[in-house]
C-alpha cells in the first residue's frame, strides 16, 4: 500500500522545525562537560532566556542575579546562542584582558548588516580584515598623534560656547553641533559651523536609528540568523523593519562625505583630516601602477569608524555633565574655582591648561562612572572552549562585560549611586582613593584606540564651559526650579 506523500506546504516548516530542535537542543542533549557552565536563573524550554531579560535597562538586572547568584560571571542562551555576563571588573579583566587572545572576537552584528553598516573596526570580527582596519587608523590616533587636531578641537569648543550663548534653549544643539563637527573635521575636513547644517541632520538620522536599534547583538534576528529571511510584518520583527526603515540614514553617513572626500582629493584640494591622507596614497599609488595595502572599502569603514566612535558619545558625555553640575552645586563651585586659579578671568582655557586642572578631571571620571554611555560594551566573542575558575565557557559565546554592574560596585565604590567626584583622590586629601572607572572605553585588544582624542575633545570643551557659564534648574512659570532626573533610553535585550 503507498504511503501518501506529504504537501511540501507541509514538508518545508515540519524540516525546518526539525533542524531547528536539533540546532537548539542538541548541543544541551548530547554535550558532556568536565565543568559546569556558570550559574544563572531557569530558562524556558525552547525559548530558553528570551523572555526573561527585561527590554529595558537590563544591566541592572544582570547586575541583581550577580548578586542572587553569587557569581560574577552569568549563562544564558536563546534559541541555541550562548552568551555570558561578566559583571565584575576581576572577570572582565582576567578575560577580556589577560585572555585576550581568546576573547578578540566578536560576534556576527546580523541586524545591523540590515541596517546598512559598512565593515568598520567597531563591528568587524576578529581576523586579517579586522586587523587591517586597525592597522589603518592606530597610527592617526596614538597619543602623540592627535596633538594635530587639538586646534580643531579648541576652535569647535569656541563655537560651541558661541552658538549656546546665541541659543541658551536649546544649548543641547550647540552640544551636538561640536560633536559632530570635530569627528567630520578630522575624518573627512568637514567644517560645520552652525546647529542648523545640512550635516546635522545626517548626524540626527544616524543617532535615531542607533538609539532605536537596541543593544548590539541582542535580536531576534543575530540569535537566530535564518529569522531574516521572515516577513518583517510578523509580531516579532519589529527590529528588522526598524533596520531596513533607517537603512538610507546608516548608508548616507557612510557614503556621503566619504564620496565629498574622494571628489575633493580628485581635484586636488588639500585638507588635513584623515579620508583625504589615505585617499591621496591611494591616487598616487594607482596612478604609478603600484599595489595599494588599502582598498577603498578598508578607507571608507575606517573614516565611518572615526564617526562611530565619537559621535554620540562625546555629546551625550558633556549633555550628562551639564546634568550633574547642575544637580550638584558644590562640585561645579570647585571646578569653577580651579579655573579661576588655574586661567584666572582674562582669557579662556587652553590647552596648556588642561593638565593643570585635576578636579575637572575627576568630574569627567565621576560622569563617566554614573552614567556608561554603553552599560553592556559592545560584546566579545570566544574563540575556543575555556574553563574559567571552575566554569565552562564554550566556544563562540557572546561575552558582555556589564560595565554599569562594574561602576556601581559597592566593593569598589562607597555609596555608588551618589555623584562625589573626591571620591578618587587619596583618603588623605578628603576621598576614599577608590580607582578611575574602567570599561568605558572597552577592553583588551578590542579596546577604542580613539581614546585619547575622545578624551581630548572632552576635556577642552568642558574646561571652557565651566569658565563661562553657571548651570542651574530650569525656571518654571510658577518661580520655582523644575527639578528632574534622567531615565534610561537604553533598550533591548542583551
Amino acid at each position: 500500500m503507498d504511503v501518501p506523500a506529504l504537501p511540501l506546504s507541509i514538508l518545508l516548516p515540519l524540516g525546518g522545525l526539525v533542524l531547528f530542535l536539533a540546532v537548539v537542543l542538541l548541543p544541551t542533549v548530547l554535550g558532556k562537560r568536565k565543568y559546569p557552565l556558570p550559574p544563572g536563573p531557569p530558562g524556558e524550554f525552547i525559548l530558553g532566556h528570551y523572555r526573561k531579560i527585561p527590554f529595558v535597562a537590563p544591566f541592572k538586572q544582570y547586575a541583581q542575579w550577580g548578586k542572587e547568584y553569587k557569581s560574577d560571571v552569568l549563562y544564558f542562551e536563546t534559541f541555541g546562542t550562548k552568551w555570558i555576563v561578566l559583571n565584575s571588573l576581576k572577570s572582565a579583566v582576567d578575560l577580556l584582558d589577560k585572555r585576550g587572545s581568546n576573547y578578540s572576537d566578536r560576534p556576527r552584528f546580523i541586524l545591523f548588516e540590515e541596517m546598512g553598516w559598512a565593515p568598520t573596526l567597531t563591528w568587524l570580527r576578529w581576523g586579517p580584515k579586522m586587523q587591517q582596519h586597525r592597522k589603518i587608523l592606530q597610527p592617526a590616533f596614538s597619543k602623540a598623534q592627535v596633538r594635530q587636531y587639538q586646534d580643531n578641537q579648541q576652535r569647535q569648543a569656541l563655537i560651541c560656547l558661541r552658538n549656546m550663548m546665541d541659543a541658551q534653549s536649546n544649548y543641547m544643539s550647540a552640544i551636538r553641533r561640536f560633536a559632530v563637527a570635530v569627528v567630520l573635521n578630522i575624518s573627512y575636513g568637514i567644517d560645520v559651523e552652525s546647529p542648523d547644517s545640512p550635516w546635522i541632520k545626517i548626524a540626527d538620522n544616524v543617532a535615531e536609528a542607533i538609539s532605536n536599534s537596541g543593544a548590539p547583538a541582542s535580536s531576534i534576528i543575530d540569535r537566530f540568523p535564518a529569522t531574516r529571511h521572515l516577513p518583517t510584518w510578523l509580531p516579532f520583527m519589529e527590529r528588522l523593519r526598524y533596520a531596513r526603515k533607517w537603512r538610507w540614514a546608516i548608508e548616507a553617513i557612510t557614503n556621503t562625505p566619504f564620496t565629498v572626500a574622494q571628489k575633493e582629493v580628485g581635484e586636488k584640494i588639500d585638507r588635513n583630516c584623515f579620508s583625504h591622507d589615505r585617499l591621496t596614497i591611494y591616487n598616487a599609488n594607482a596612478e604609478k601602477g603600484k599595489p595599494n595595502e588599502f582598498t577603498l572599502d578598508d578607507i571608507r569603514g575606517a573614516s565611518a569608524a572615526i564617526y562611530i566612535a565619537g559621535n554620540d558619545t562625546t555629546a551625550t558625555t558633556v549633555q550628562l555633565f551639564v546634568l550633574y553640575l547642575m544637580q550638584n552645586p558644590d562640585a561645579q563651585a570647585k571646578a569653577q574655582a580651579e579655573l579661576d586659579r588655574v586661567v584666572g578671568s582674562d582669557r579662556l582655557p587652553t590647552w596648556d591648561d588642561i593638565p593643570n586642572l585635576p578636579y575637572l578631571n575627576l568630574v569627567l571620571q565621576e560622569t563617566y562612572r554614573m552614567n556608561p554611555l554603553s552599560p553592556l560594551g559592545i560584546p566579545h566573542a570566544s574563540v575556543s572552549d575555556d574553563v574559567y575558575e571552575g566554569m565552562f565557557i564554550p566556544k563562540g559565546t557572546i561575552v558582555y562585560p556589564n560595565v554599569w554592574g562594574m561602576h556601581h560596585d559597592e566593593s569598589f565604590y562607597a555609596d555608588p549611586f551618589k555623584f562625589w567626584p573626591e571620591r578618587y583622590l587619596p583618603k588623605d586629601q578628603g576621598g576614599n582613593g577608590e580607582p578611575y572607572p574602567v570599561g568605558n572605553f572597552g577592553f583588551g585588544r578590542r579596546v577604542c584606540i580613539g581614546r585619547a582624542l575622545a578624551e581630548n575633545s572632552l576635556m577642552i570643551v568642558l574646561a571652557n564651559m565651566a569658565a563661562t557659564m553657571d548651570i542651574r534648574y530650569p525656571i518654571g512659570s510658577n518661580g520655582e526650579r523644575t527639578p528632574f532626573e534622567p531615565e534610561w533610553s537604553y533598550i533591548g535585550q542583551a
